[in-house]
């Protein structure tokens, strides 16, 4: 027994060393292309860019497991094989990016039985198939030798792959292409840890989800902004910013496809080149609707007008057509581009504008975006594979929210001002027409009035008149009976307003106010006026001014109010005999020399409003017998010990 354990334990020995021997002789034996990874740790890290180049096998499929069949050509990737040294025969097809190919490279110096992974979208044109030693490990789309019969799709997704105990695997791309424009590894080969992959594609997820949210936040703002202040370049910015969008979700961090697994990789195309075209033309009509001095010689619209015909191409003509034309919607964007950046320089040695000058560091800026993403496509750019679309696109569009911010505060303020100007109008033409007349035909201001508005209504009616006016006025010259007028009148007309009256208008000499309140507070500013006139008088005596007195009469009862006139000049009016009746109160003062004559009407009203509010009427007056003629039967005198009895 113990002979057989020996036995089986010297086998085992054999065996293994013998593995070891044919690892090291295949080792040996492969003679393709080899990259060592330098630092195999960095990869647990961080994503490593693989930079080096491999065996390419042109129009055919070599088997994972071929390592006789000599190689066409040893190339960089990434590359496009449309400017490979192939024969005559194959460069007819390569140069439209058409064909079939592989690439293969063995990586060495990898950790043992390790999980690796790479990503794979946009890894290759436009289909290809990922093995790992002879273990087929991801499919995009399905590739063919006979490039005519290639699905191409392409996936957000990883490829994963185990690296054997000798750190080292043979990673092998079956490729193929049936209408993209260009054709090959398309992709910069970058390679990481599996573990390090997922967590650094969560916090991509996260990162690009927040700003996609706030991309679509911003094409909500515009668009409501839009809506409610009915602003055109709102609806042009928000386009913009959609054009913004639709490349970045569909290109540079697709989380569209990850949305929509079963979206076709032809469609996915078709939104990518949406930017290509819809941001250069929005932008002009943008910056066009925000000035229009800019294109004053070069319309915005004329510029514009291609990008719809691109438009109804790129959803209407055969993908292989589209992605040919692409270089033509490149070159429209650029050409919109630059005439906006020229216009926009003419335009600020005319006249500095601060929105010119903010569009011009915008336009400067995503140039330089969309010109390295171009420069990448091409494999060319000064900046290697470092991506700086998405940070421009931020630029340009937080350049963007701070222009349409700068309008709004500009348009705000004058707002304002035009505001600040309406209500001096509106208290100017309180002055003509009184506010409290608009509150009793229930208008808010003097523009919601049109003509022949009425409203009927109980109120008070106030009649003063200047005695011997006529008289009086013709021993003084012109200005100086305009100065007493305005002298008279600033004296009591602050008192009609201060008991909540309206003056409804000026006779010459004359004053008829109504008091739509209370009969009471007409009384009151009655006494009050008349107390105020012997204030006057001292004033008058002192200028040396002829000593005037007025007379007041009171009546109660219905009154018309509106307006009158025509379409062209109107003018606000009171209607009724109960207004004659206040006249010929007032009038009657001259007659039984009473300083203030009530009718009885204003004094039962007077008298229930106190009673109302629980007080008793207290206003020292006696009736006045009828005298004939106009005077009004049932006329009562009221006075105080200020203004006397006797007019």
């Amino acid at each position: 027994m113990k002979k057989c354990l020996i036995f089986v334990s010297f086998a085992l020995l054999v065996l293994a060393g013998s593995s070891r021997l044919f690892a090291k002789e295949q080792e040996s034996a492969y003679a393709g292309a080899t990259f060592k990874i330098e630092d195999s740790q960095a990869l647990a890290h961080k994503n490593v860019p693989i930079v080096t180049d491999w065996d390419f096998y042109w129009g055919k499929f070599v088997s994972p497991s071929d390592i006789t069949t000599q190689h066409d050509l040893r190339v960089p990737v990434p590359g496009d094989w449309n400017k490979y040294s192939l024969p005559e025969q194959a460069k007819k097809i390569a140069k439209k990016g058409d064909g079939s190919g592989t690439y293969r490279l063995r990586l060495t110096n990898l950790k043992p039985n390790t999980e690796y992974a790479f990503s794979v979208f946009e890894l290759c044109y436009t289909a290809f198939t990922v093995f790992a030693d002879e273990k087929k490990i991801f499919d995009s789309g399905v590739p063919a030798e006979k490039w005519e019969d290639t699905k191409p799709e392409q996936a957000f997704d990883k490829a994963v792959f185990v690296s054997d105990s000798n750190g080292c695997c043979t990673l092998t791309f079956y490729v193929s292409n049936n209408f993209y424009r260009k054709g090959g590894f398309r992709g910069n080969f970058t390679l990481s840890e599996n573990e390090t992959y997922d967590t650094l594609f969560r916090s991509s997820i996260i990162k690009y989800s927040i700003f996609y949210g706030i991309l679509i936040l911003m094409i909500l703002y515009c668009l409501l902004l839009g809506l409610q202040k009915k602003d055109i370049s709102s609806f042009y910015l928000a386009i913009m910013i959609a054009g913004i969008f639709t490349r970045l979700i569909a290109n540079i961090f697709p989380l569209i496809k990850a949305i929509i697994p079963e979206l076709p990789f032809t469609n996915l195309l078709r939104i990518e080149y949406l930017a290509l075209f819809v941001i250069p033309s929005s932008q002009s009509l943008y910056f066009d609707s925000l000035n229009k001095k800019i294109f004053k010689h070069i319309p915005a619209k004329i510029l514009a007008a291609p990008a719809i015909v691109l438009l109804i191409l790129d959803f209407v003509l055969p993908i292989r057509i589209v992605n040919r034309l692409v270089p033509v919607m490149q070159i429209y964007m650029f050409s919109i581009i630059i005439i906006d950046v020229i216009l926009f320089f003419i335009r600020i040695i005319k006249d500095k504008d601060f929105v010119s000058l903010m569009a011009i560091i915008a336009l400067l800026i995503i140039t330089l975006g969309v010109t390295n993403d171009i420069l990448i496509i091409h494999h060319s750019s000064i900046l290697g594979e470092i991506k700086i679309l998405s940070f421009t696109f931020i630029l340009f569009a937080f350049f963007q929210i701070v222009v349409l911010a700068y309008i709004q505060d500009r348009n705000y303020r004058k707002v304002v001002e035009i505001n600040k100007q309406l209500i001096e109008t509106n208290i100017a033409y309180y002055r003509f027409v009184p506010k409290e007349f608009l509150e009793l035909l229930s208008k808010k201001d003097i523009t919601e009035v049109s003509l022949g508005e009425y409203r009927v209504a109980k109120m008070a009616v106030l009649s003063a008149d200047i005695r011997n006016f006529t008289a009086t006025s013709e021993k003084l010259t012109p200005i100086q009976v305009f100065d007493m007028l305005n002298s008279y009148l600033r004296r009591v007309a602050p008192l009609i307003r201060k008991y909540n009256g309206v003056i409804e208008k000026y006779l010459g000499d004359g004053i008829i106010a109504i008091f739509p309140e209370s009969a009471e507070s007409a009384l009151n500013c009655a006494i009050a006026m008349q107390e105020e006139m012997i204030e006057l008088r001292k004033e008058f005596a002192e200028r040396n001014m002829p000593q005037i007195r007025i007379g007041i009469g009171v009546h109660y009862g219905s009154v018309v109010i509106g307006t009158g006139g025509d379409n062209e000049r109107m003018t606000e009016i009171s209607l009724s005999e109960d207004i004659d009746i206040a006249i010929k109160t007032e009038a009657a003062t001259k007659l039984y020399k009473r300083p203030i004559l009530v009718t009885k009407q204003t004094l039962n009203q007077a008298a229930n409003e106190l009673k109302t509010r629980g007080l008793k009427f207290d206003f020292s007056g006696k009736e006045v017998p009828a005298q004939g003629g106009d005077a009004i039967p049932q006329l009562y005198s009221i006075y105080n010990k200020t203004i006397g009895e006797a007019l």
